[in-house]
């Protein structure tokens, strides 16, 4: 055989024919192969951006000569490494189509140069051909037309990568894509072996995958010590390597040889290579040929006092704070953090910090988890954020450092005043796994300092919405009271102040309040007892109860360092996620998505008419009808959007409504995504008017521009208010300016009366106009709007603009206690104007 070292470029270079066998296994790769590749790809984009000449080694190819191999005709089978080799290729077809909303061009670049043969016809005119299990889908995927056959796997893996690049993509970043492309092409090393024509490929297939045990880097890193330790290898594995083995076990010693290539070597550290990166920190020690043996057995030494600490961090049986707080590091899942806390572990060791400094290093790290894990924001770059952490620890005040590292606006450690806002409004139950949830009401708990003893730690001790899930109507008539029943249950249930923990939650369920009162009040749970001394849940108590916990969580985990005021959310990502993922042959609504982001079903509508992205076709209406204002973002694309629907799988009737067993429910996409809270739902579904409204192109653009400049939660509130006015019969006026703006307005005659008028920036109250109408040409009533507006947090209108144009941020009607100061001015403002024109008729 001939190996030698490739990459995907030189290995698909030129008219290549690589088929896959009819022995091979279908393409197999799932989400969890697929994330580690993507892992590796994002690393290596990195060190890309950084210019760093490094690269990554993927693993080998084994090419045998195909059947009609001739010097005119370049035909090779793959014997094995079918499954990385299809990978890589479908990466390039969802990098080229990403790639395609921007530029046309390369759908031609990409396919011409690594996806087919020009010049060539039939199955000879792709580069690659799997095994017939999943040529088509292939076949589908590399043409750039609806997936066929939608049982394929190398569907779900394009869906995967199209999702990732949304992602990824940062619109300040030019280069971010290309990238990307240049690591799948140029730098994930491939071994290429080439076997002899008069070789059995098939005995070579069976070789490769179904004889002996591959050694694992460890097995690599162990033999290549003791290699270098001719005489004293005996001692060093007795007294060293074999203590530390039984320590850790196989699969902790995995784990330690990668967390002290992390210690050594920071963020450069990749996991795929721990041996090769022990390998070249081996050679360092033993550069000048002298002292070899005892430069080996201190390194090994290194290693094994750093398994100490590793087994303190797996197994912390001791009574200290330290190992308090580890214990609630492993129940997290907090792996990312390990390299941090083994190099406080080290300096403690070494008398380069006290206990007290590892124990408030301890708190900002669970500070910064906790906090982004209630604030919405994905774990996926945790492990990147700690392992540059680890590089910038020293024995100078560790803790402090540990604040200052994690601190950066850009690594999203929420504020005090956004670590509030998110407890208020964001929908916690499907934030992180189950057991993290469980964690955060367990430290809140902790903090009343009851006196009697409960084990929180009790698998029987669950997660309870105290407003159920699936209500009754004696719920939904007691929400109702308070307006829409609906939408509130929608936006409450599962926030942190409707949620707490119980050992009864199946008999719990959906209960009315009176009986579950009884229930929680013989809790020997102190925020269950609190909950019970409440008459009636509802929006007003739950709210309540969320600024209480807010202060109890402020108090246990500290804020970064000081990063300004709270800035608005502008991350649609999740979103785009939630698009690319949707299988082909399924659809969801605009209410679907805007529950599962935390918006409101108008913003999305308009923030898709305007993003070209993947899949916003699957996104229907209410009913399952594709909606009046929809079009292609692609001027030139005249494709009927029901045919492009029924190619790909939906069902649609004779009013081209579509077949509801195939929705996608905000539950289901949050499973989709792996949202694990989303796993714990009820079965029955979230009851909303989720319907998009066809918006007209005014305010559609203000939506746009509203969701582009604050985010989802600010023009989800926003749309709720202006749905509420319109509800009660009032008008809205959209401004044709460039600058888009609304206002909910009263026509009188020839006049139009504006209450408020918002902007993607600001809302501002025209007193100046409101001068030029009776009756708040009267300055006493303008001024008593000017001080009912002033009871919401954070407007403070002064006097002094009482006849001109005062405002205050739009970001803060995502905040419900400014929402209903609003909406109660909107509702004294119109009975202001009944009662003067009653006056007036009598």
């Amino acid at each position: 055989m001939k190996a030698n070292e490739t990459t995907l470029r030189k290995l698909i270079d030129g008219e290549q024919e690589l088929l896959v066998p009819l022995y091979q296994r279908p393409y197999s790769w799932e989400r969890e192969q697929l994330t580690a590749l993507w892992r590796d790809i994002e690393l290596q984009a990195e060190q890309l951006e950084r210019r760093r000449d490094n690269s990554h080694f993927l693993g080998s190819v084994v090419l045998a000569p195909g059947p009609d191999n001739s010097p005119g005709r370049s035909q090779w089978l793959v014997v094995d490494g079918q499954q990385r080799l299809t990978t890589l290729m479908v990466a390039l077809c969802a990098l080229r189509d990403y790639q395609v909303a921007e530029d046309p061009l390369h759908r031609d670049r990409i396919n011409e140069t690594h996806l087919i043969n020009k010049f060539q016809s039939d199955e000879r005119r792709y580069r690659l051909l799997p095994t017939q299990v999943d040529r088509q889908a292939f076949i589908d995927c590399v043409e750039g037309q609806p997936f066929g056959d939608t049982e394929s796997r190398i569907a779900s893996a394009y869906q995967f990568f199209r999702g990732k690049l949304a992602a990824v993509d940062d619109p300040a970043d030019p280069h971010d894509i290309r990238r990307i492309e240049s690591v799948v092409l140029n730098r994930l090393n491939l071994v290429q072996i080439v076997v002899e024509d008069d070789d059995n490929a098939f005995r070579i297939f069976e070789s490769i995958n179904n004889t002996g045990m591959r050694l694992s880097q460890v097995d690599l890193i162990r033999n290549y010590v003791f290699m270098h330790l001719p005489t004293r290898g005996q001692h060093v594995y007795n007294v060293h390597w074999l203590p530390m083995q039984r320590l850790l076990g196989a699969k902790g010693m995995d784990q330690l040889m990668y967390l002290a290539l992390i210690l050594d070597r920071g963020d450069e550290a990749q996991y795929n290579d721990t041996y090769r990166g022990h390998q070249e920190l081996l050679r360092t020690v033993i550069l000048n040929n002298r002292d070899v043996e005892a430069r080996v057995e201190s390194y090994v030494k290194d290693l094994a006092r750093r398994a100490r600490y590793l087994h303190r961090i797996l197994e912390p049986g001791g009574e200290s704070e330290i190992d308090a707080r580890l214990r609630f590091l492993n129940e997290w899942k907090g792996i990312p953090a390990y390299p941090v806390i083994m190099r406080l572990l080290e300096l403690h060791d070494n008398g380069q910090a006290t206990e007290d400094e590892v124990v408030e290093a301890q708190r900002y790290i669970e500070s910064f988890l906790v906090r982004r894990l209630i604030g919405r924001v994905g774990a996926s770059s945790l492990s990147r954020i700690f392992m540059r952490l680890t590089g910038e620890l020293s024995g100078e005040r560790p803790a402090d450092a540990v604040r200052a590292g994690l601190s950066p606006a850009r690594l999203y450690w929420s504020s005090d005043e956004q670590f509030r806002a998110d407890i208020q409004n964001r929908a916690f139950y499907w934030q992180g796994r189950t057991a993290q949830q469980k964690l955060v009401l367990r430290r809140l708990e902790e903090s009343y300092g009851t006196k009697e003893a409960v084990d929180l730690s009790d698998k029987k001790i669950t997660i309870e919405h105290v407003l159920p899930q699936s209500p009754t109507a004696d719920w939904l008539e007691q929400l109702g009271a308070e307006g829409d029943a609906a939408r509130l249950h929608q936006d409450l249930v599962h926030t942190l102040g409707n949620l707490t923990l119980s050992g009864y939650n199946s008999e719990l369920g959906n209960m009315s309040f009176a009986r579950k009162r009884d229930f929680l009040g013989r809790s020997g749970l102190a925020m269950n007892q609190e909950i019970a001394e409440h008459e009636r849940w509802g929006r007003k108590e739950i709210q309540a109860r969320a600024d209480r916990l807010a202060e109890r969580a402020i108090e246990i985990w500290p804020s970064p360092i000081d990063v300004g005021p709270a800035g608005p959310s502008r991350d649609w990502t999740l979103l785009h996620e939630a698009l690319a993922a949707l299988p082909a042959g399924t659809w969801t609504t605009y209410g679907d998505l805007a529950e599962l982001i935390g918006s409101h079903a108008v913003p999305v509508g308009a923030h898709l008419s305007k993003s070209p992205m993947l899949n916003a076709h699957r996104v229907l209406n209410a009913s399952g009808q594709v909606s009046k204002g929809f079009r292609w973002t692609d001027d030139d694309d005249d494709r009927d959007v029901h045919d492009v629907l029924r190619a790909e799988g939906v069902k649609l009737d004779e009013a081209n409504r579509a077949d509801l067993a195939q929705r996608m429910t905000a539950r289901e996409l949050a499973e989709l995504l792996d949202l694990p809270g989303a796993l714990n739902l009820s079965e029955a579904e979230l009851t909303a008017d989720d319907g998009h409204a066809d918006v007209g192109e005014h305010e559609e653009r203000f939506f746009q521009q509203l969701g582009d400049e604050r985010g989802p939660q600010t023009a989800g509130a926003v749309s709720r208010l202006l749905g509420w006015w319109r509800g009660r019969g009032g008008e809205v006026q959209f401004g044709r300016a460039a600058s888009a703006s609304c206002a909910p307005i009263i026509k009188r005659g020839t006049e139009i009366l504006p209450i408020v008028r918002f902007y993607t920036k600001t809302v501002e109250v025209p007193f100046r106009t409101l001068k030029q109408r009776v009756p708040f040409d009267d300055p006493i009533l303008r001024d008593e709007l000017r001080r009912r507006l002033n009871q919401a947090p954070g407007v403070e209108l002064p006097m002094a603009k009482l006849e001109l144009f005062p405002s205050f941020d739009v970001d803060l009607m995502a905040d419900e206690a400014v929402w209903d100061v609003v909406v109660a001015c909107l509702d004294w403002f119109t009975a202001r104007l009944a009662a003067h024109a009653e006056a007036d008729s009598d």
